[in-house]
């Protein structure tokens, strides 16, 4: 008795994934054009909802987590600036904590790419090193 085994044709499946994942991502970047566009704030919640994705998927994305972490502290640096051109009488101390708030996170993250960046000689150095 002869055994058929048959090939599994999963191309149709695996078209209709990225298809799937395509469309979501142009989802998001069509959501957070039309948010800037409109002059809203660029937080995970808004653009999950709406362009209809869950944040979970967000968060998971690396460039789509980079350019909305991006926008927000944009947004912020832009808060910053505009209440340090024009002081209000009675909020300095809290203008001057916003400031502090924007250098401190500015400086974490110099920080942070300043030790990625070190590590990244390292390798080199290393590599370099091993050529000798």
């Amino acid at each position: 008795m002869s055994e058929n085994t048959w090939e599994r044709n999963t191309s149709g499946m695996v078209a209709y994934a990225h298809h799937r994942k395509e469309e979501k991502r142009k989802r998001v970047d069509e959501t957070i054009t039309q948010l800037l566009r409109e002059q809203q704030a660029i937080t995970f919640s808004s653009v999950a909802k709406a362009a209809g994705v869950s944040k979970a998927y967000l968060y998971s994305q690396s460039d789509l987590r980079e350019r909305i972490e991006a926008l927000r502290q944009q947004a912020m640096e832009q808060v910053v600036r505009e209440r340090a051109a024009h002081p209000t009488p009675g909020k300095t101390d809290g203008s001057r904590d916003l400031v502090i708030l924007a250098k401190d996170r500015r400086i974490k993250e110099l920080e942070t790419e300043n030790r990625k960046l070190q590590q990244q000689l390292k390798v080199a150095l290393g590599k370099a090193y091993d050529r000798l």
